[in-house]
């Protein structure tokens, strides 16, 4: 029998030989990293999210004064071109999000299988 680091280092970390329960025990990381990630990247979203909403506000209450773009031309193309950016960013985060997402249910699954084989 050759050797097996990766599988030794699990039966230590989970304290079972039994490779069910060495692989549920992964499986069950992986889910709980994976729910870390969820609400990271949510918390990111909720805040770009806030922020686009404040800068929107910003550029509507400086138009309010009349010509904005007369009086501070290079703080509205900055602004617009941040919104911009945060906005691809939100659109980017929101589709990682959604692969977390899938992972939450495949890691749900696997987590599930191995109950049915132990």
């Amino acid at each position: 029998m050759g050797a097996r680091p990766n599988i030794d280092h699990l039966k230590e970390v989970c304290g079972s030989n039994q490779l069910q329960h060495c692989f549920k025990y992964l499986f069950v990381q992986e889910w709980r990293e994976n729910e870390d990630l969820i609400r990271y990247i949510g918390d990111k979203c909720a805040n770009l999210e806030a922020s686009i909403e404040r800068r929107a506000q910003l550029m509507q209450e400086g138009e309010s004064f009349g010509p904005f773009h007369d009086v501070a031309p290079h703080a509205v193309e900055c602004m617009a071109v941040t919104q911009q950016r945060e906005q691809h960013m939100l659109v980017a985060l929101m589709g990682v999000l959604d692969l977390a997402r899938e992972g939450r249910t495949e890691k749900e699954h696997h987590v599930g299988l191995m109950d049915l084989k132990g």
